[in-house]
């Protein structure tokens, strides 16, 4: 009786764990035209609720390449300094959805995933390595 017990706080407190995965975002303007996101927009302020998707897809980075100049030296092209594409507050949102997700990956046995058509499934070990690897990238980038 004991084990049934176990095995339901088990699985409730895994479902619960998982949540933040599925968090939604939100995207709105201020009164001064600011746009913010979010994942809870102030009351009373129309909000759009975006299509996030869980995986991470990093923004490319500038190549450098180096072109010859008319007096013959070599000069770097893109080498400007480039501007971050996130707020603050998406860093901190980003990197704390990734230490989330690190820490009920390592917590979990086994885990599950909301497919495209609503239904779930159990994440294989090779799709696990693959997500643990993208949220240790988001750390890195994002944790500072």
């Amino acid at each position: 009786m004991a084990s049934i017990r176990l095995s339901i706080i088990t699985t409730l407190s895994l479902l619960l764990m998982t949540t933040p995965l599925s968090a939604a975002i939100y995207k709105w303007k201020d009164e001064a035209g600011q746009i913010h996101y979010g994942s809870t927009p102030p009351q009373g302020t129309p909000a759009q609720r975006m299509g996030v998707s869980t995986t991470f897809t990093p923004v490319p980075s500038k190549k450098t390449t180096k072109t010859e100049t008319a007096n013959g030296k070599a000069t770097e092209a893109g080498k400007a300094e480039e501007k971050d594409p996130y707020t603050q507050q998406q860093h901190d949102t980003l990197c704390k959805n990734a230490r989330k997700d690190i820490e009920t990956m390592n917590k979990s046995g086994r885990l599950r995933v909301k497919q495209e058509d609503g239904s779930t499934a159990v994440m294989s070990d090779a799709d696990r390595e693959k997500r643990m690897k993208t949220m240790q990238e988001m750390v890195k980038k994002h944790c500072k």
